[in-house]
C-alpha cells in the first residue's frame, strides 16, 4: 500500500510552491498549474513541481521550464532536480539557487541562439527564394521543398533550378539553355566576386563598423538603386536586424512587442515594393544629385 495517495502529493507541491515563493530571491509567485500539479515563476523563469513517491517517502521534482521551441534544439532539456520532501525549505531553496536557475539560465542561452540563428536562417532563406520568384520568368516553388528550392522556365530553351543548402549561406544554382552573351556575363561577375573576396574579420567591433560602413555607401548610391530591389532588401534587412536584437531582451513582452513591430514595418516596406509599377527596360534611374 502506497504511503501517500494522489491529494497528499498534490497538497505537498503546492505547500513547497507557497513556502519557495517566500524563500527565493526575488518577485517568484504561484501560477495556474496547467501541465504539473504546481508552479511558480519570476520574469524569465517558471518552475514546475509535482510530488511523487519512492520507497515509502515523499520526495518532490522541481522542472525549469524553458522557451517556446526549445524542443527543436538539439542536446537541450529543460534541467530539473529531486529533493526529499522532509528537507527544510530553506535547503531545498538553496538546492534551487545553487544547481537548477543557473542551469535554467545556461540553457535558456543555448535556446535562444539557436531559435535566433534559426530564425535568421528563414529569413534569409524566404528572400531568396522570394527574390527569385519575382525575378525569375515562370518562376515556381519545389513542389516537395517549397521553402527552399524553385524553379522557373522561359524563354526560349532557358530553365533555372535554385535549392538553398540547409545553413542558407549557400545555394546551388543550376542554368540550362543560357544565352552565351548572359553565360560570360555571370562567368565574369563570379569570377571577380570570388577573387575579391577576403576573410572577414570576426571581432564584435569589426562588424559593427562594417555594417556602419555598408549602411554609409547604401545611403550615397540609394537613387541609383532600383526602388522595389532596395524596398525589398530594406525589408531583408530590418527583419535580421530586429530578431538579433529582440532576442537578446530577457523581457518577453518587450521582445515579443519589438518583434511584432518589426513584423508590421517589414510587411508594409514588402508591400510598397510589390505595388510599384514594372519599370521598362529602356527605363533608367534617376542620376544622384
Amino acid at each position: 500500500m502506497p504511503n501517500y495517495d494522489h491529494e497528499a502529493l498534490l497538497r505537498i507541491a503546492i505547500e513547497h510552491a507557497d513556502a519557495l515563493c517566500e524563500h527565493l530571491a526575488g518577485d517568484w509567485h504561484r501560477t495556474e498549474a496547467v501541465q504539473t500539479e504546481a508552479s511558480i515563476a519570476r520574469d524569465g523563469c517558471e518552475l514546475y513541481l509535482w510530488g511523487y513517491e519512492q520507497n515509502g517517502t515523499a520526495r518532490l521534482s522541481i522542472q525549469a521550464q524553458l522557451p517556446d521551441g526549445w524542443g527543436a534544439v538539439d542536446g537541450v532539456t529543460p534541467p530539473e532536480i529531486t529533493v526529499h520532501t522532509d528537507r527544510s525549505i530553506e535547503s531545498i531553496a538553496t538546492d534551487i539557487a545553487r544547481r537548477l536557475l543557473p542551469a535554467h539560465a545556461e540553457q535558456t542561452a543555448r535556446v535562444r541562439e539557436a531559435l535566433e540563428r534559426e530564425e535568421l536562417r528563414q529569413a534569409v532563406a524566404a528572400s531568396i527564394i522570394d527574390y527569385f520568384l519575382e525575378t525569375m520568368p515562370g518562376g515556381v516553388p519545389d513542389l516537395h521543398h517549397p521553402g527552399t528550392a524553385v524553379t522557373s522556365r522561359g524563354p526560349d530553351r532557358f530553365s533555372a533550378s535554385l535549392r538553398l543548402d540547409h545553413d542558407a549561406q549557400t545555394a546551388d544554382l543550376h542554368l540550362r539553355g543560357t544565352p552565351i552573351d548572359l553565360t560570360r556575363s555571370l562567368v565574369d561577375l563570379t569570377g571577380r566576386r570570388l577573387s575579391d573576396e577576403t576573410p572577414a574579420e570576426g571581432t564584435a567591433d569589426r562588424v559593427l563598423d562594417d555594417l556602419a560602413d555598408a549602411i554609409t555607401a547604401l545611403a550615397s548610391a540609394r537613387k541609383r538603386i532600383p526602388m522595389d530591389r532596395l524596398l525589398r532588401e530594406t525589408a531583408l534587412n530590418l527583419l535580421i536586424l530586429g530578431r538579433i536584437a529582440s532576442n537578446r531582451l530577457d523581457d518577453r513582452v518587450r521582445r515579443e512587442e519589438i518583434e511584432s513591430a518589426t513584423d508590421d514595418l517589414v510587411t508594409q516596406i514588402r508591400h510598397a515594393a510589390w505595388e510599384l509599377p514594372v519599370r521598362p527596360a529602356s527605363d533608367t534611374p534617376p542620376a544622384e544629385h
